[in-house]
């Protein structure tokens, strides 16, 4: 409990110094809060493949969160570094999974993914290509994600499910916010729904 109360408190002062300040709060927080879930999973987590892979995808996604946060833009690095840390969360999910697929779920997400890229088209310019791979990158994994809480149906699944349809919601205010325009609550509602949804991923390797 001390653990996570450590992680939302992290979480808070770096959203806090976002709008406010001081500047180094904002720089060590947002990577420390990650940090701190990587730690919990290691001492929380059962060794096994399913947790050194979610391990994995944290770590990739601590790098993006600096390369993002950087002075100078690195949106290039950044990218990349979330999209292999959607891969490695995708072969988590996947390998997960057993049963028989439910076919609508892609159908919805997918459907919801188009919808976002086709608003952002107009504004893409020469990212429409990384853009597009990304979104479709992270639909995949939250269907995975989707398949593997439809056919385990427990808690950790659960939590994996949620995570990554919060990483979609984060994702996609973050993508408004770069191609459409900032807008005052673009950091609160995109770091506040990114934690959480590594929180709740990161959850998934408590109760395996």
């Amino acid at each position: 409990m001390l653990s996570w109360l450590a992680v939302c408190c992290s979480g808070v002062l770096h959203i806090n110094a976002a709008y406010k300040g001081p500047r180094w709060q904002f720089y060590l927080f947002k990577p420390l809060t990650i940090a701190l879930m990587m730690l919990i999973a290691v001492f929380g987590g059962e060794p096994n493949g399913y947790t050194y892979l979610i391990l994995a995808g944290l770590l990739f996604s601590l790098f993006g969160d600096v390369f993002l946060m950087l002075p100078k833009d690195r949106f290039i690095p950044g990218l990349l570094s979330f999209l292999v840390a959607h891969i490695i969360y995708s072969v988590a999910f996947w390998q997960s999974f057993e049963g028989s697929m439910v076919w609508w779920l892609p159908s919805l997400i997918g459907a919801a993914s188009v919808i976002v890229f086709l608003l952002l088209l107009p504004n893409l310019g020469a990212l429409l290509i990384p853009v597009g791979i990304y979104i479709t990158v992270i639909a995949q994994m939250a269907w995975g994600a989707g398949e593997f809480w439809m056919s385990a149906g427990t808690q950790p699944a659960a939590y994996a499910f949620g995570g990554a349809l919060l990483f979609m919601v984060s994702d996609t205010v973050l993508a408004f916010e770069r191609f459409k325009g900032p807008f005052k609550a673009s950091v609160l509602l995109v770091m506040s729904t990114y934690f959480c949804a590594q929180g709740l991923i990161t959850a998934s390797v408590l109760s395996l």
